[in-house]
């Protein structure tokens, strides 16, 4: 509510008899013939109307700043200053601000606040207009003040837009730039350190894909309020990116200050949000770069904090790591790479390396395994570590396993030609090249113009793939059954698999990821989980294929349990077609085939 009017004594309120002339001045325009009109217009006005003299005291009120004073239209208002119009800030600047600029200059302009009887603060755009008599001498000052509130929280809004985003409320890009730049040269001065966490969520996607769009929402709204909840008040967070987030920690001594935040965080995180009905976790990674040390403008910081941030996915997810200089270069590294990779396909850089399976039993070639290979012009051959994510990440896997599917197939007609008997051949399909539309006709297309029988070709597609989206990888691998061609599933083991889904998709072949097979025999739980794998494999019908496997008494243990094939640098290394040639030719020997 507004304060009350204060009655002025006589010796303090300048009145009609005060003898200064002010009242005079009002009566004297009064009996001028223009002035009534202009009163009646000043009451008809929906603006604030009030004229006062040098220190503030009101001589003259309208209508409508009666109504918004709560004050009657008959009441009077001698004993009212400005400070009861307005919030003590905004009256303070009239009284030693807007007076004194009228006086000088004849107008003043400016915005300030009026408070209501009903609580509200009106801001209002408010002119001072200075009034003298004709020996020049001022006396009276005159103020119209025009709500502007709608108008301020329009452009309120607007810029609350402009600098937040729309889905959490965080401040986005545009308030990190500037935030960032003023944290770093505060630091400067006070030599203080500045973290950048750059934090991405693991698996946001696939939380975002089975729960749908709306769901991802809600999830990013909910770690939102927590990570926010975890920061000092001069802490900031924003929304990076679809499901990353930047956090600003100014004022740090040391890295070590930034640990218990760390902890924080993860913690803040540990407990489930409920998401669509059903509690989900969000797990993140993070890359951190800090203040002087690495980088001294706000895009090297970033810059750098991503690079640590690309290390912690790499290692794993679900971590965080500080940033090394290293990382810089290794980046660089990796983009001329990339930029390599994107013409290595039209420059008929990649070829195919074939590594040899033995079947247990017969004693004789099974089959190969096709392995992507890039001979690089001026690196040699590349390491398929190296290049094969970054295929995946770039989208180049589907062009590229593409070429692999049909190059596979024209080199086993070779082999079959140079052997004399059909040589089945497998090949890893990616999950991007598996979730493609086109696989199936790609497919049905390469079968056809290679001559190939599909029953010689075997499709690999790791377990973690297939499980992704269970109901829509039966469909896939379905259709591919109707080609005829074998569907083995790769790396078993190394995920999360249903048994009943296992049990209803149409495969053929089941191979036991190596890390199962390095410690045999001597690894009792590796021992157990092999001889596991191999008895459920041939439950479910399927033929087991052993891979990585490298010593002779892991081929005896494998031999022992029943494994129909084994893959590894034991029976022969991946090798180029015509050295691959030459190793059937010479498997054809008895002396040969002992292994």
């Amino acid at each position: 509510m507004h304060a009350s009017p204060r009655h002025a004594r006589k010796d303090e309120y300048p009145g009609p008899d005060a003898g200064d002339g002010t009242d005079a001045v009002i009566q004297a325009i009064a009996r001028r013939p223009w002035p009534v009109q202009m009163l009646e217009m000043l009451e008809m006005t929906p603006d604030f109307v009030a004229i006062m003299d040098g220190d503030g005291w009101l001589h003259y009120l309208n209508a409508a700043g009666r109504r918004l004073l709560g004050l009657a239209q008959d009441e009077e208002i001698c004993g009212l200053r400005l400070e009861d119009c307005h919030p003590p800030k905004d009256s303070a600047r009239l009284l030693n601000e807007a007076l004194p600029a009228a006086h000088r200059d004849g107008v003043w302009h400016g915005e300030s606040t009026i408070k209501t009887a009903d609580g509200r603060a009106l801001h209002v755009s408010q002119i001072v207009l200075a009034h003298g008599k004709s020996d020049g001498k001022v006396t009276l000052f005159s103020t119209i003040a025009h709500d502007i509130t709608e108008c301020r929280h329009f452009l309120d809004e607007l810029r609350r837009q402009t600098t937040h985003d729309a889905l959490t409320g965080l401040p986005n890009r545009v308030v990190l730039a500037e935030h960032l730049d003023m944290a770093l040269a505060r630091a400067q001065r006070g030599r203080m350190l500045v973290a950048v966490i750059l934090l991405d969520l693991d698996n946001f996607k696939r939380i975002n894909d089975s729960l749908g769009h709306a769901a991802g929402n809600e999830l990013l709204r909910g770690v939102a309020l927590r990570l926010k909840s975890c920061l000092r008040a001069d802490d900031i967070i924003v929304r990076y990116g679809d499901d990353e987030f930047t956090i600003v920690v100014s004022e740090l001594h040391c890295a070590e200050n930034l640990l218990p935040l760390l902890q924080k965080l993860r913690a803040a995180l540990a407990q489930p949000l409920a998401v669509a009905g059903q509690e989900v976790f969000a797990g993140f990674s993070a890359g951190i770069a800090l203040f002087p040390n690495d980088g001294g403008t706000p895009p090297d910081m970033l810059q750098n904090a991503d690079a640590a941030l690309n290390r912690a996915k790499a290692s794993g997810r679900n971590q965080y790591q500080f940033y090394a200089p290293a990382m810089n270069a290794r980046g660089q590294e990796l983009l001329a790479l990339e930029t390599d990779l994107r013409r290595a396909l039209e420059r008929e850089e990649f070829t195919l390396h074939f590594q040899p399976q033995l079947h247990m039993c017969a004693g004789r070639i099974a089959g190969f395994e096709a392995l992507l290979r890039w001979r690089h012009p001026a690196r040699g051959l590349v390491a398929p570590s190296e290049f094969i994510p970054l295929l995946e990440e770039t989208g180049l896997i589907v062009p590229v396993g593409e070429w692999v599917l049909r190059r596979a197939c024209e080199d086993s007609r070779r082999l079959r030609d140079g052997a004399g008997n059909p040589v089945p051949v497998s090949v890893n399909v990616s999950a991007r090249q598996f979730g493609d539309h086109r696989l199936v006709d790609e497919l049905r297309r390469i079968l056809r113009d290679e001559a190939m029988p599909p029953e010689h070709l075997e499709l690999e597609i790791t377990e973690s793939t297939v499980m992704q989206d269970a109901q829509t990888a039966g469909e896939i691998l379905g259709a591919l059954d109707g080609l005829g061609v074998r569907l083995a599933i790769d790396d078993f083991g190394t995920g999360y698999s249903s048994l009943a889904y296992l049990k209803r998709f149409p495969l053929t072949a089941l191979k036991i990821d190596r890390v199962f097979i390095q410690d045999l025999p001597w690894e009792d739980n590796c021992a157990a989980l092999t001889e596991a794998s191999i008895s459920l494999g041939h439950r479910l019908g399927l033929e087991v294929i052993a891979v990585g496997v490298e010593t002779g008494k892991q081929m005896q243990f494998l031999r022992a349990h029943g494994c129909d094939m084994i893959q590894g640098n034991f029976f022969g290394r991946p090798m180029p077609l015509e050295e691959a040639a030459r190793f059937i030719a010479g498997r054809r020997h008895p002396e040969a085939s002992a292994a």
